[in-house]
């Protein structure tokens, strides 16, 4: 039995394995998998094969030190493995701090930093940063073909009936619901298409709603008020609930669902479906998504909940709760999902409940039909919900507990509530934000902090070097000067400039070749769709279908290419921030480059650690944040009439309008010229929509540029403030010795708030 011990940080993202008390080689599939800054869920599907191959056995005993969540994954992995007959395992935790550990400790650091001797540490800037990281929003997509329920379960998750769900007032518009724990009421601001308030209400009603959902004036509502199931410890949750692919008024709509959809989103996907299925619409929502959970191991996985909603309604005839969630699997699997997390619910039942047990204005039909059901769910063993859940055993325990609690006082209200499937969705989805969201906050946190108090420290060992070096001031003095008339020298701020430009323009080449590639590609596609019908002869009956055939193809070829494009985009925006941050650190670093000592004792002042907490103030993290708002604002440019080019192609057939009128003397048409004619102007719209692509990608880049420029003057400013400190710490003999005290004590306060910072990411 070989003995293998695992160390898994989820705060840094670091692993340490041992196999029989020696690291695994540097050669090893497992060292290149748990390499620093992959996550367990990337790689643990794939442990029990490594280990397997590599040590040449199937019979293991594994520690593990890491927090309960992971140790669920990994428990998870290899019973499926010892079920498979793969390998014989016996699997042990060595505990770790848990989240709500580090939040406490977090808010002890902050209060300590908010009370130390640095102003700099009470900044705006710094606080803000810290609220920004503490309190941010954490995004569940709600996505469904029509008549899935989607309204009916968000108002049960919300405990209140405020989303339209009737047949007739089915989502048209994109709502965002934003967990707010101090609110008495729910709030809402309403905007148009052009993202102007047009309207706001401070206490919303299902009427108010049902009256917006029906103007086409609007576009998106943003709703404030409590999501009861959340506690204002974790993350400020928001839910957003998109149209069905076939009922948007906004083409804009589609785009942010597709955002939520592609793999580089981080957002939860509630994927609401009944236990029949099959629709075009779904289908096509489907082989997006199994698209976005091929990439990332599983964490791709996991961020996917398919709710199979409207359970109660399921007659004997239909099968039971098993025999429908097989059928959902195969569904799934079909479209290469493998494995999903399956949530068998009842929606409705669960909102009347929750509605009758806080005593909300419910008419007596629903009352009747809610005990109906209530006595319905607690009867059979076939409607226990919860027990089909894909739900960690710990998870499962606690529902289990909720369970026992709710038999024991006789509270069959609560009992069938459980029973519904709700209260599971609504603890996979803490889940979810404990074991990813509220880590990765976090650590952002940590970095936050960590970043300024290292420039800080720089600073003040320079002062205190400064101060007791005065005798050498005059060619301290000089070195400073010299610093700051390279930050102001024009011939160098004209080749910044140069080397910002040509990396700017690199970028956008790049962008250019890659655009290029995507048209050649889906240009590819259509034509290959055309030689596909290649010599063939269709009647006009077939000539119809073909041309319903070529409508589907189109359909789903234009959102792929403009997601294509719009991905493309986003990360030609980041390289551009990257490269502009990475032209400034060497700005920074050149500084301090060329410059006589003149024989000073090991004193140098180097303006890259001088200033680094406030360069990375622009990390990937805000720089993504700042990517996402700008592009919203300017995201129409360029595709703002492809709808219309796209469908273009069609209404040639439905203008003319008498098809077999028109053809009833000839015998049969040629497929290729059908769909030549059919599918040209796509390949121009093609072309022309990587030109505007293009097109946009440059304007933005050069937008980026622009304003980075302007940040990195105010940086120039705050180096040269720095620069005027340290050299009056150089040349003032008179306070020496009281300066040199002061820094003394503020470096010893700053290496222990740095040691506390640090151990919050320890385990």
């Amino acid at each position: 039995m070989k003995k293998v011990f695992i160390k898994y940080n989820p705060y840094n993202l670091e692993t340490e394995v041992t196999v029989e008390g020696k690291k695994i080689a540097q050669n090893s599939r497992l060292s290149e998998k748990t390499a620093e800054g992959s996550r367990l869920q990337d790689w643990v599907e794939e442990l029990p094969k490594i280990l397997i191959d590599e040590y040449n056995d199937t019979d293991f005993d594994i520690l593990f030190h890491g927090t309960l969540l992971d140790y669920e994954d990994l428990t998870e992995v290899f019973t499926a493995s010892y079920e498979r007959g793969d390998l014989t395992v016996k699997l042990d935790r060595k505990p770790a701090k848990e989240t709500s550990d580090k939040e406490e400790l977090i808010d002890h650091v902050f209060e300590k930093i908010q009370r130390g001797p640095f102003d700099e540490l009470r900044d705006r800037d710094i606080v803000s940063a810290f609220q920004l990281q503490k309190s941010s929003d954490f995004e569940i997509c709600v996505v469904a073909t029509m008549s899935a329920g989607k309204s009916t379960l968000i108002n049960s998750l919300l405990g209140t009936k405020l989303m339209p769900s009737k047949q007739e007032a089915c989502t048209a518009i994109i709502t965002r619901i934003k967990d707010t724990p101090d609110s008495t009421a729910w709030q809402a601001e309403v905007y148009n298409k052009a993202h102007q308030l047009i309207e706001s209400h401070e206490e919303l009603t299902y009427s108010t709603m049902e009256r917006l959902n029906g103007d086409k004036k609007v576009s998106v509502i943003k709703v404030n008020g409590k999501i009861p199931f959340v506690s204002s410890e974790d993350v400020s949750l928001v839910l957003i609930d998109t149209p069905g692919p076939n009922n948007s008024r906004d083409p804009e709509h589609k785009k942010v669902q597709d955002e939520f959809l592609r793999d580089s989103s981080k957002a939860l996907v509630l994927y609401i479906m009944e236990g029949t299925f099959g629709s075009d619409d779904d289908n096509a929502l489907l082989d997006r998504v199994a698209e976005s959970m091929k990439v990332g191991g599983k964490q791709s996985k996991d961020r996917f909940i398919f709710v199979v909603n409207k359970m109660d309604d399921r007659r004997k005839e239909d099968g039971d709760t098993a025999q429908t969630l097989e059928r959902v699997r195969a569904y799934l699997k079909s479209h290469g999902i493998e494995n999903p997390n399956l949530f068998p619910a009842a929606a409705l039942p669960a909102l009347n409940i929750r509605l009758i047990s806080k005593d909300a204005e419910v008419d007596e039909d629903t009352r009747d039909e809610t005990e109906m059901k209530v006595r319905k769910l607690n009867r059979s063993e076939n409607f226990y919900f919860e027990n089909y859940a894909s739900l960690p055993a710990s998870i499962r325990g606690k529902i289990n507990e909720l369970l026992s609690e709710a038999k024991e006082a006789e509270n069959v209200n609560e009992e069938a509530l459980i029973h519904t499937g709700i209260v599971s969705i609504e603890a996979a989805i803490r889940q979810y934000v404990q074991k990813y969201a509220k880590t990765a906050k976090i650590k952002n946190i940590v970095d936050t902090f960590k970043t300024k108090i290292e420039e800080l420290d720089v600073e003040e060992n320079l002062k205190r070097e400064l101060a007791a070096n005065v005798n050498e001031s005059k060619q301290i003095a000089v070195q400073i000067a010299d610093i700051r008339k390279k930050v102001d020298d024009v011939n160098a701020a004209k080749k910044f400039k140069a080397a910002v430009d040509d990396a700017v323009v690199q970028v956008n080449d790049d962008a250019k070749d890659v655009i290029e590639g995507i048209v050649q590609k889906y240009q590819a596609k259509i034509s290959k769709r055309i030689d596909k019908l290649r010599g063939d002869e269709l009647d006009v009956d077939e000539a119809e279908d073909e041309v319903e055939k070529l409508e589907r193809f189109a359909k789903k070829l234009e959102p792929e290419f403009q997601e294509e494009l719009d991905e493309l985009i986003r990360k030609n925006l980041l390289n551009t921030c990257n490269v502009l941050l990475a032209e400034y650190k060497k700005k920074l670093a050149s500084l301090a480059k060329e410059i006589d000592l003149n024989g000073l004792t090991g004193i140098s002042i180097d303006p890259l650690k001088l200033m680094g907490g406030s360069v990375t103030t622009a990390d990937d993290f805000s720089v993504k944040q700042f990517i996402h708002s700008k592009e919203v604002e300017d995201g129409k440019e360029w595709v703002e009439n492809t709808d219309k080019k796209w469908y273009k192609p069609w209404t040639w057939f439905q203008e003319k309008g008498h098809y077999r009128t028109k053809y009833k003397t000839v015998k049969y048409v040629k497929a290729s010229e059908l769909a030549q004619e059919f599918l040209t102007p796509m390949q121009e719209t093609v072309y022309n929509n990587g030109e505007n692509a293009r097109t946009y990608a440059v304007k933005q880049s050069n937008r980026i540029a622009k304003l980075f420029a302007e940040q990195f003057k105010k940086l120039d400013g705050v180096l040269k403030e720095k620069l005027s400190l340290l050299e009056n710490y150089a040349t003032d003999k008179d306070k020496a010795e009281e300066r040199i005290k002061e820094s003394e004590c503020k470096i010893k306060w700053l290496e222990e708030i740095k040691s506390e910072v640090e151990s919050i990411l320890e385990i």
